[in-house]
């Protein structure tokens, strides 16, 4: 016991910058630290950590880090001002997509709302040169499934792969380069789930999946849509 006393006290009389901590661990007065300042503990910096282990109790300064600590600290300078502009263009981004988001939310709901009107065919007006020629009012073509919000779904194994707002049902529109026919929508697609997946009735020679799409209309099979 003698001698590891004597060979511990040379070793304390060899440290340059000893702990003021006493017998308490450096993660102890880390977590300490943090839950002083209400903050995670992840957000301690060594810095701040070294200032407080270091630091004696009877107040003062705390006890330098030694020759080789103002190189250090030179070369964490960039460092530290790279992050802060970092920080600076990451909140940039972010104000910019929160705005991108309420455009988006503000332009589905205008579309609802105008899908949600119906569409109306062009009045029948007969040759103005026939004997019998008179006007006959249009008729509104109506359908409960326009304007109406729904999941498409796509791929295999079979699975929603978009959701979206239907546009027009009317089987003899043309859409593209084919029209919509019997049993099949078209619908606006505002939310894409699997770009991958393959467009069941492509309306372009040079758009085969669901994310070449983006934002944009594309004919689906009603079968296929979930309301």
């Amino acid at each position: 016991m003698q001698a590891s006393s004597l060979r511990n006290s040379a070793n304390r009389k060899n440290q340059k910058n000893s702990s003021c901590l006493g017998r308490k661990s450096a993660a102890v007065a880390r977590e300490e630290m943090a839950m002083a300042k209400g903050v995670p503990e992840s957000s301690i910096g060594r810095v701040e950590s070294y200032k407080f282990i270091h630091k004696r109790k009877s107040g003062g300064r705390f006890r330098g880090p030694g020759k080789g600590c103002k190189t250090t600290l030179k070369k964490m300078k960039p460092v530290m001002q790279q992050n802060i502009a970092l920080m600076e263009k990451n909140t940039s981004l972010e104000k910019k997509v929160d705005v991108l988001q309420a455009s988006i939310l503000e332009n589905t709901a205008v579309l609802k709302a105008f899908m949600s009107q119906g569409r109306t065919s062009m009045p029948d007006v007969s040759s103005p040169c026939s004997s019998h020629a008179r006007y006959t009012p249009s008729t509104p073509v109506l359908n409960e499934f326009i304007g109406k919000e729904c999941d498409l779904r796509g791929g295999w194994p079979l699975r929603v792969v978009a959701r979206g707002i239907v546009q027009d049902v009317d089987p003899t529109i043309e859409f593209g380069d084919r029209r919509l026919e019997e049993g099949n929508f078209k619908v606006y697609v505002n939310v894409i789930y699997d770009g991958t997946a393959a467009l069941p009735l492509s309306h372009d020679a040079w758009k085969s999946k669901l994310g070449e799409i983006a934002q944009g209309s594309v004919i689906w099979p009603k079968e296929l849509l979930m309301f």
